[in-house]
């Protein structure tokens, strides 16, 4: 939404913008507040707070019976869990679900989590990676009923259209009404997911999933998918910084193949333990996402994965970090060129344009902003670097030199 601050309404519209921005799913509202209503008195009263509405649970009936007999009936299970389900406070709820009926669980890329990933039911994080959405799929494709909780189809990508037959047993529970038209569900509950979920479950009992472990044999794929097949290169990175942070460290990422790459190899153990822009995908983000978790969380550990090119267009941001005083730690990528976008005009059979770069010397960069800086080649470089950057009291940025395409292949 976007509103202009009208002069003596300033208390109701600040309200409205609050509620819009909170609601369903949540999303900005811009307000533009003319001068002469910024330096204008305004009336003394009481603030205005709207009622929010109570949380909202299936109504008892025929759908929410069919929706537990199903569930009663199903011999292989799944769930999917987005975004929402952080937005609603779910994320115990949906893990606890998923423990005690034995359902595997997909979560979207921004949901990773929800259920630890070092959990046998815990798939990881999908809707960015062709190659792990292929074996995603081909779960669902052999499901007999999908359980969709706070899942936003606008995180995915093309490929998770309509990913089922049109008369699958799919129950939805979500934050507003489907518009988006990515799926269609056979029953759709819209309201809070986690009372939606605790209604559903309530007098059905624990069933029996899985007989031939297929959930078993997709999560060993994946783990093989995405295994380390040289000893440098940007899925070693990930995969030496997961193996040398501690296991509660907070990371943030912005847009890139690093980041496709990333949300299939870094483990989460708890929800929003990685975070990332939620919508638009921005590059540079990642710094200063870590800086402000640093600020609320300042002594757990935080480290940012980004591309070179994504530093580069936030360096005045080490800075603030400096001045700040938050030792976050800041893992780059350089490679001299935008990977992705790369990547994809050689598909596409393009010459090469405006995708490549110079070196900028980062650790020097860093050195003259008042941080620690260091380039590494190997993983013994790295772990030691970071191991190092934990005990700093200023940040560190500690660049990777991966090479040109580097990440084919790798997603």
């Amino acid at each position: 939404a976007s509103f202009t601050v009208a002069d003596g309404a300033v208390d109701v519209l600040i309200d409205k913008a609050v509620a819009i921005a909170l609601d369903g799913q949540p999303g900005p509202v811009h307000v533009d507040v003319p001068i002469g209503v910024a330096v204008a008195e305004q009336p003394n009263r009481p603030s205005v707070r709207r009622v929010r509405p109570s949380l909202t649970a299936p109504a008892a009936g025929p759908d929410l019976d069919t929706a537990r007999s199903w569930l009663s009936n199903s011999e292989r299970p799944l769930m999917i869990a987005g975004v929402d389900v952080l937005n609603h406070g779910a994320a115990d709820i949906v893990a606890d679900f998923a423990r005690s009926f034995q359902i595997p669980l997909i979560t979207t890329y921004k949901a990773k989590g929800v259920l630890p990933e070092d959990h046998p039911l815990s798939l990881g994080g999908a809707g960015l990676s062709p190659k792990a959405d292929e074996l995603f799929l081909d779960l669902v494709s052999r499901s007999d009923l999908i359980v969709l909780a706070g899942y936003d189809p606008i995180e995915m990508r093309s490929g998770w259209r309509n990913p089922w037959s049109a008369d699958a047993d799919v129950i939805e529970f979500c934050a507003v009404a489907n518009t988006h038209y990515m799926h269609q569900a056979r029953l759709s509950f819209i309201g809070d997911v986690g009372v939606g979920l605790t209604t559903f479950r309530s007098g059905v009992p624990p069933i029996s999933t899985w007989p031939n472990a297929e959930h078993a044999s997709t999560r060993r794929a994946l783990k093989h998918a995405f295994a380390v097949e040289s000893e440098w290169g940007p899925a070693a990175v990930i995969e030496t910084a997961r193996q040398t942070l501690p296991r509660d460290t907070v990371a943030t990422v912005d847009a890139g193949a690093h980041r496709i790459l990333l949300s299939q190899m870094w483990e989460c153990y708890q929800p929003q333990t990685l975070l990332q822009s939620t919508g638009l995908c921005t590059m540079g983000c990642a710094l200063p996402l870590a800086m402000g978790f640093k600020l609320v969380e300042p002594e757990r550990p935080v480290v940012v994965f980004v591309g070179d090119a994504g530093l580069e267009m936030v360096l005045g941001e080490l800075a603030t970090a400096r001045d700040l005083q938050l030792p976050v730690v800041v893992v780059v990528f350089v490679d001299e060129s935008l990977a992705l976008i790369e990547a994809k005009q050689r598909r596409s059979g393009y010459d090469n344009r405006g995708v490549d770069f110079g070196r900028t010397n980062f650790p020097a960069v860093a050195e003259a902003m008042g941080g620690y800086g260091a380039l590494v080649d190997n993983r013994d470089e790295l772990a030691r670097e970071l191991q190092q950057a934990l005990t700093r009291s200023t940040f560190a940025v500690v660049a990777c030199q991966i090479g040109a395409k580097a990440y084919d292949g790798k997603f």
